[in-house]
């Protein structure tokens, strides 16, 4: 209900916590990329506090000017880009029904962002501007405005001295999208797992799978398009009387149109139940209780981080072929890799742990050797530490 610019300073865990207000309250496109109020508020917030480096975790509900402000400041300032928000400001590559974006190249970001507020162009304008990027393949179309959000973050990713992203597939798709990641200045340091929030995993009790005993499949994310819960229902339907159990955990949006697709798929399988969200601390718990995750993202996911919590609890996953979750899985080892928005696909993959003999016991083997293997918090610290801000 505050005035966006509204500054609120408290302590948070002993911490010192400066936040703004900036909730986009006049619907203008240029305010989710530059805002001066905000700015001249960073700015005033260093000449307090004399930092020796910034660490800028993201850009976003902030101003793509903040770097060069803290380095005009003496500041050493890095970055963390751990998803695709300065090529795409909905992140995802997908507007707002789900459907595939090819980016800044092909489609302004403007009217996928402000929906209804967006401004509307004349046709013939339209038709000319979609013409020209066609032809010249410019990183970014449309309005000026759209333009300028590019160039603005291209411009905060080159103050950055130093940049940690989380997969190869970033610094891939970055470059495709014309806003590469400098090679000599990035590096990929894989996110941790909090292991201590996990006990020794062990194998899943009662196997092999029977009818009295049915294969026990998990769920963990947002119940949106782009987490896929969809097509694991979808699959599951396509495998009618096999001994399959499905649990699907997380929050449920009964405003968003895709909840009303959700419910009626989850009505007529009454081998699936969506839990909600589970308890802080919970998700070991969670996790103990599945032979197997599934992630049947649609989306190019950024990371895979459900799939390493996963592996820290010595479970297997089936996940997709989106964006960098194959680099977390090694197939037919700690899982299986299936085509994305392909129930068929992850049918036949549901359907091989039940019938292929040993394969499931192979990948429970496989994830308690890749749960070993996951970084710990505190080795991730000390690659920041060693890399960003030696």
């Amino acid at each position: 209900t505050r005035a966006d610019g509204t500054v609120v300073d408290e302590i948070v865990d002993g911490l010192v916590v400066r936040s703004i207000v900036n909730d986009f309250k006049e619907a203008r496109f240029r305010d989710h990329y530059l805002c001066p109020p905000l700015a001249r508020e960073f700015h005033r917030t260093l000449e307090e506090t004399r930092p020796e480096v910034v660490h800028f975790q993201h850009l976003i509900g902030l101003s793509a000017d903040l770097p060069q402000i803290a380095r005009a400041q003496g500041a050493r300032v890095v970055g963390s880009i751990l998803d695709y928000w300065y090529v795409c400001q909905r992140v995802m590559f997908q507007h707002r029904d789900g459907t595939a974006c090819g980016g800044p190249a092909e489609r302004s970001c403007i009217e996928c962002v402000l929906g209804e507020h967006a401004p509307v162009e004349a046709r013939r304008k339209r038709v000319a501007r979609g013409l020209h990027t066609l032809l010249s393949r410019k990183p970014a179309c449309g309005p000026a405005e759209n333009v300028e959000r590019f160039e603005a973050l291209r411009a905060a990713i080159g103050t950055y001295e130093k940049i940690d992203t989380c997969a190869q597939f970033v610094v891939d798709l970055f470059s495709r999208h014309r806003m590469p990641l400098p090679a000599d200045r990035t590096r990929v340091i894989a996110l941790p797992i909090d292991r201590d929030r996990f006990e020794a995993p062990r194998a899943p009790v009662d196997l092999p799978v029977r009818a009295q005993r049915p294969l026990r499949v998990g769920f963990i994310g947002h119940a949106l398009h782009h987490k896929g819960p969809h097509v694991l229902l979808e699959a599951l339907a396509l495998l009618p009387d096999r001994p399959i159990q499905v649990s699907l955990w997380g929050v449920r949006h009964p405003d968003h149109p895709y909840d009303a697709r959700l419910e009626e798929l989850l009505m007529h399988e009454p081998r699936a139940r969506h839990h909600g969200r589970f308890a802080e601390g919970g998700l070991p718990g969670v996790l103990a209780d599945v032979d197997v995750l599934a992630v049947p993202s649609t989306c190019i996911e950024s990371y895979g981080l459900a799939t390493r919590e996963a592996f820290a609890a010595g479970r297997p996953v089936v996940t997709t072929d989106r964006g960098a979750l194959p680099e977390s899985v090694r197939p037919g080892v700690d899982g299986l890799i299936v085509p994305a928005q392909d129930p068929g696909a992850l049918a036949n993959a549901l359907a091989r742990l039940l019938d292929e003999e040993g394969l499931l016991d192979t990948l429970i083997r496989g994830a308690l050797e890749s749960g070993a293997r996951t970084k710990s918090m505190d080795a991730y610290a000390a690659e920041i530490e060693d890399f960003l801000y030696a």
